[in-house]
């Protein structure tokens, strides 16, 4: 057996529990999981995966359970891989990966550290981490699966579809080329700079070895030359797609049913041309992101999730055995119907917004409207789609911050000393002014004050220079 590789995940939700499965059918990989709310229902039964592509598994437990960070930070790590939904609107993901990063086991003068991996939606996730933590390279991915994760019995169940393909690669900034690159967000690990092509190499080496674990586990991996394409094509669909879902408060099946279908498909595909706008603003052309990747995202729907009965006329879209290998994708074919996990499932920004707890409105539509103000890109659709989420994720988002957990981590968090809110100099001038205003007690202020400081549907435009 060859040397150990030691992997945290954090985030032990349905993608979670997916891919520490997947990795830990390397023999010597190591998954350390924090399970925090469901440490007690996993440790006494496993979890139940119940998948079309990987089976019935019942039971399975990676490597070691732990509650909490603290459990969980006495050991270094090859990889911390964060599966938990971004919400910078109530918890900066940086400030979670803090004490991995800041701690006996991060970077140091004689190694880099732990490899952040960030299977997350939505645009701009990268770079606050990569802003607080320029050193440390981060592996960006772009998850393309279905899968939810239930309760039956007090027993976790995971179920997951057909389809499951991860596509990953070293983060590089934003902008594409020339004029398009735009302040910090064009290199903010300084890859360009002295010394940097060193640790640029070193990064796409553990990119690769990323790679190679996910793909000898059973999984489908692409690895991209530079993701942020891959983002915005991925951003197509869940702009579109969970967002039209969510709203109307049905299933991926409903909403590409026959019937409805003809009024649902149009609109789904404005929302897709104005993401495909604000990529084609900062730089990501025909080449690396075509036109038909909005009908592509469409197809994939329509193939995966329409239920097909008898009475379907053959002008009726339905499910074809070779429909993910012929829209460029690479995904296998399913060759049946879609069995009941696939016919039930929901994006998770509509399960979040059915449970009460905020959602990634941000990362999906909200970077988006600060990247189209920025650039002058009007987007009719996607702001009538934030300001319509936004009251729920007002209310999601007040609610969680009276939480004492989330008070004791923000307290933990202002009182750090470096600058890791994320923007620099400023970032830090920020957060400074509302550790003052809240003076470390009133959590739901600093929250509101830092969800709110950006007026993404009324034209005021990010500052892109730092």
């Amino acid at each position: 057996m060859s040397e150990p590789i030691d992997i945290l995940v954090i985030g032990f939700g349905a993608l979670g529990t997916i891919y520490s499965y997947i990795l830990s059918q390397n023999e010597n990989v190591r998954i350390t999981a924090i399970a925090r709310s469901s440490y007690d229902s996993m440790m006494e039964h496993g979890t139940t995966i119940d998948s079309e592509k990987f089976g019935l598994i019942k039971g399975w437990k990676p490597y070691r359970l732990v509650r909490d960070s603290a459990e969980a930070n006495d050991r270094p790590y090859k990889y911390i891989i964060c599966t938990f939904k971004c919400v910078p609107d109530l918890l900066p993901t940086a400030s979670v990966l803090a004490p991995f990063l800041e701690g006996t086991f991060g970077p140091s003068p004689n190694s880099i550290g732990p490899t952040v991996v960030l299977i997350q939606n939505g645009i701009g996730i990268e770079h606050p981490v990569q802003a607080s933590y320029p050193e440390t390279p981060i592996i960006s991915c772009v998850a393309w699966i279905g899968a939810n994760l239930i309760s039956s019995e007090g027993v976790p169940v995971v179920t997951h579809g057909i389809l499951e393909k991860l596509v990953i690669g070293l983060y590089l900034g934003e902008g594409g080329d020339g004029p398009h690159q735009t302040g910090g967000f064009a290199d903010p690990a300084g890859y360009n700079n002295v010394g940097g092509e060193i640790r640029k190499e070193d990064g796409l080496k553990r990119t690769a070895l990323f790679a190679q674990l996910l793909s000898n586990g059973g999984g489908e991996v692409e690895v991209a030359e530079d993701i942020q394409p891959k983002r915005y094509q991925k951003n197509i669909w869940n702009a579109a797609w969970s967002t039209v879902c969510t709203l109307s408060r049905s299933t991926v099946s409903a909403m590409v049913a026959p019937a409805v279908l003809p009024y649902t498909l149009p609109v789904v595909r404005r929302l897709g041309l104005e993401v495909l706008y604000i990529a084609r603003a900062w730089g990501y052309a025909e080449d690396v992101l075509p036109l038909k990747s909005i009908d592509e995202a469409i197809k994939i729907s329509v193939n995966h999730y329409q239920i097909r009965t008898e009475a379907q006329t053959p002008a009726t879209p339905g499910l074809r055995p070779d429909a993910f290998g012929s829209i460029g994708f690479n995904f296998n074919p399913a060759g049946e119907n879609s069995p009941i996990s696939t016919a039930n499932f929901k994006p998770s920004m509509l399960l979040d917004i059915e449970a009460g707890r905020p959602s990634e409105l941000e990362p999906i539509i909200g970077s988006l409207l600060d990247r189209a103000r920025a650039k002058a890109v009007e987007t009719p659709r996607l702001d009538l789609a934030y300001a319509s989420l936004k009251v729920l994720q007002d209310a999601a988002v007040r609610k969680s911050a009276e939480s004492s957990e989330y008070q004791q981590h923000i307290k933990d968090w202002f009182l750090r000393k470096p600058a890791v809110a994320g923007a620099g100099l400023d970032g830090r001038k920020e957060w400074e002014r509302a550790v003052k205003m809240a003076e470390l007690e009133r959590a739901e202020n600093v929250s509101v004050r830092m969800a709110g400081g950006k007026q993404k549907v009324t034209g005021k435009p990010i500052d892109t220079v730092e």
